[in-house]
């Protein structure tokens, strides 16, 4: 009975196909309304020091370092890949500045300038800054730079940041 074997054969088929399409439209798309937000893993407080140097042509240090302690906020911005960054020096000075987060590392991008004062004058100096989360230590980094050149001289101040949350 050829017949029988070849219906069986193709019920079977069915029944392979029916679960199998069954299974994978059950399981989650990623990325769908109840995925993960990776930010979420780094929001919170983090409390530290901070250590504020100013150099001369990059490489020697014209003052003390200025430090501190700090406390950084860090909760999640509007956009999908941005934090905003809340940052109180010794419990008096705050400052809030956006970052763009890729993976655990962020890059501020919404503060370009910042005041360098060096010799008894204030000077407009280009600004950068870079940090990164590490999970596993619970901890944050953030690595700032203001520099401008001044009458042929590089005036940099470096910031150094560190921090482990709450």
């Amino acid at each position: 009975m050829p017949t029988a074997y070849a219906i069986q054969s193709m019920r079977n088929a069915f029944l392979a196909l029916l679960i199998l399409g069954s299974l994978t439209t059950a399981c989650k798309k990623s990325g769908g309304a109840d995925a993960v937000d990776p930010r979420d893993q780094y929001v919170g407080v983090y409390d530290g020091d901070y250590k504020s140097t100013i150099y001369i042509n990059n490489s020697l240090q014209a003052s003390d370092p200025e430090a501190g302690k700090i406390q950084i906020t860090v909760s999640k911005a509007q956009a999908a890949n941005q934090i905003y960054l809340e940052l109180l020096f010794n419990s008096t000075t705050k400052q809030t500045v956006t970052a763009e987060l890729v993976d655990a590392t962020y890059t501020v991008i919404d503060k370009q300038s910042e005041s360098l004062a060096f010799g008894g004058k204030t000077y407009d100096a280009a600004y950068t800054a870079q940090g990164q989360f590490v999970v596993q230590d619970k901890s944050i980094t953030l690595n700032t730079k203001a520099e401008t050149l001044q009458l042929g001289v590089t005036l940099t101040k470096r910031g150094d940041i560190t921090g482990v949350k709450k």
